[in-house]
């Protein structure tokens, strides 16, 4: 254990008094201290010339996956793009579709209530007519079948001159009798519309 001890000393020892002679030499001569000088700064600029090529290599390796990373995104996001595009076109394509079919169901209701609201009405302001005629002749409503008296709509009245008298009728003019008539057919046919109207699917789910 001395002995390595020694031998420990002794080495360094060598090494001291070689670098402590190194050192008296160079600083012995300006011209060597500034040689030893360069040299060093040479070794020290070779290695950050090294270190600075290896971080370069380094971040333009990194460059080029994020640029990969970004060509990838740009181009899912342009698959993207066209997905919403064809969603688009197929939808105003399907909402024009639906729209004409809306449409035609509808042209095809209105149509059918229009000729029923025609027909009703010429067949109520008819049966008005009858009646008023029946109440000028005093012969009251009969049936047109068998001859038998109605039950459904009593007589109706002629126009009186004078104001109503105690047990009598009320007087309707018959041009006021066509307005409402009209105007209840109307009615009528118009729920008839409106609820043909709310049966269309407007949204094609049904």
């Amino acid at each position: 254990m001395m002995g390595l001890l020694t031998s420990v000393r002794l080495v360094f020892g060598v090494a001291g008094q070689l670098l402590v002679d190194i050192a008296r030499w160079l600083f012995s001569d300006c011209r060597r201290l500034a040689i030893f000088l360069l040299i060093v700064l040479c070794l020290w600029l070779l290695g950050q010339a090294k270190h600075n090529g290896k971080l370069a290599e380094s971040r333009r390796v990194q460059a080029a996956g994020w640029h990969a990373k970004f060509r990838d995104q740009k181009s899912e996001m342009l698959k993207f793009i066209d997905l919403v595009r064809a969603a688009r076109k197929e939808a105003a394509r399907k909402d024009r579709e639906n729209i004409a079919r809306v449409d035609r169901e509808w042209s095809l209701q209105l149509h059918e209530v229009n000729n029923g609201y025609r027909a009703d009405l010429a067949a109520a302001r008819a049966e008005l007519a009858r009646r008023l005629r029946d109440a000028r002749q005093g012969t009251g409503a009969t049936s047109a079948a068998g001859g038998e008296r109605a039950t459904a709509m009593p007589a109706i009245p002629t126009l009186s001159a004078g104001p109503v008298r105690a047990g009598e009728a009320a007087i309707v003019d018959g041009a006021d009798l066509d307005v409402c008539t009209a105007n209840t057919v109307t009615l009528e046919h118009l729920r008839d519309a409106w609820k043909r109207a709310a049966s269309i699917d407007v949204n094609g789910q049904r």
